[in-house]
């Protein structure tokens, strides 16, 4: 298992570092490294306190879906050390790896991975509801009215999705039939745990929340987006602060659908397209921006993340012998009250 998610890992630092030799080759290698000089570096600072600043409010919403699906005996700090480890397995092909988390949780927690996998999944659902907002926003005070089929498309599917999970009965009969495929059949107790968590993680008070959330913290990735764009001497007013929202929240739609490691190339092909069209950007501008704005929203935090990792074998392997049977008792005790109450 180590050494697939060390081949999917490497896939995706791979495909990152050609993102980034494409993306320095379209701009003018010589013009990039003008405006790097021109940059005024002491704003990343404040860009990467504010990319801090996002992770906490999505961390608030990670901790309380683990709630919700009824993971309750997880510290605080454990929690964080498992969200953040997320953040290099984001770079693997399709974000599968990411499903390590459950993995992590299981062995703390004794929770099932059917059990916390949707909240993986939701966190990316919640995201996404987020950005459409930010998107609409910008499109209303830019008039930037040919992005409104991208806004219009994607809710209809998440909105869709989430009106057949909400719709009980269907899925129960769903689950029924597939207890009674062959081979199938043997994973029906773990679909329905999954379906079980996902039914709780999609009812609106909680889906407003998290959007709420999810909007906070994706608002301020646009800040810090502002912030990369006066540094290179935009104007600081209100049109350029709605332009950074606008690309950088069209490139997590674009990230989000392309499936690529990490957003990978999806990412930094939107972010590049998009300040050349819709902020007037030269292509060595452009590029410039848009390597320190994947810097800060992807390559920071796997930085970061792979640094907890280093430190949570340490803290919690240690530990794992002493907390894994009580632990695990309590996961499941707390899984049967959640059936029992379904």
């Amino acid at each position: 298992m180590r050494r697939d998610l060390a081949r999917l890992l490497i896939i995706g630092l791979g495909l990152g570092f050609l993102a980034f030799v494409g993306v320095a080759l379209l701009s003018d290698l010589s013009a990039l490294l003008a405006h790097a000089m021109r940059f005024t570096w002491w704003l990343m600072v404040p860009i990467l306190l504010l990319r801090v600043a996002n992770w906490l409010l999505r961390f608030v919403k990670w901790h309380f879906y683990l709630r919700v699906v009824g993971v309750r005996n997880i510290s605080v700090r454990e929690s964080a050390a498992v969200f953040l480890i997320g953040f290099p397995l984001a770079i693997s092909p399709g974000k599968a790896a990411e499903a390590l988390k459950s993995m992590l949780l299981q062995r703390l927690t004794g929770a099932p991975i059917a059990q916390t996998l949707p909240v993986v999944a939701s966190e990316r659902l919640s995201d996404g509801m987020a950005v459409l907002l930010l998107i609409a926003w910008s499109i209303l005070n830019l008039a930037a009215h040919e992005y409104w089929s991208i806004v219009f498309t994607t809710l209809g599917a998440l909105l869709s999705g989430i009106a057949i999970l909400q719709y009980r009965p269907l899925c129960m009969a769903l689950l029924q039939m597939l207890s009674r495929l062959p081979y199938i059949g043997r994973f029906a107790r773990s679909f329905k745990v999954f379906y079980e968590s996902s039914y709780q993680i999609v009812q609106l008070p909680n889906l407003i929340f998290a959007v709420g959330l999810g909007t906070l913290a994706n608002a301020l990735d646009g800040l810090g987006v502002y912030l990369i764009l006066v540094g290179i001497g935009l104007p600081a007013e209100f049109e350029t602060f709605a332009q950074a929202l606008l690309v950088i929240s069209l490139s997590v739609v674009a990230g989000a659908l392309s499936g690529m490691p990490g957003s990978i190339g999806a990412s930094d092909l939107t972010i590049t397209g998009a300040l050349q069209h819709l902020v007037g950007l030269s292509a060595p501008q452009a590029g410039f921006v848009t390597l320190v704005a994947r810097f800060v929203q992807l390559w920071f935090g796997v930085l970061v993340g792979g640094g907890v990792a280093v430190l949570a074998r340490a803290l919690f392997l240690s530990q794992r012998q002493a907390l894994r049977q009580p632990r695990r008792q309590q996961g499941y005790a707390t899984l049967r009250e959640k059936r029992g109450a379904c």
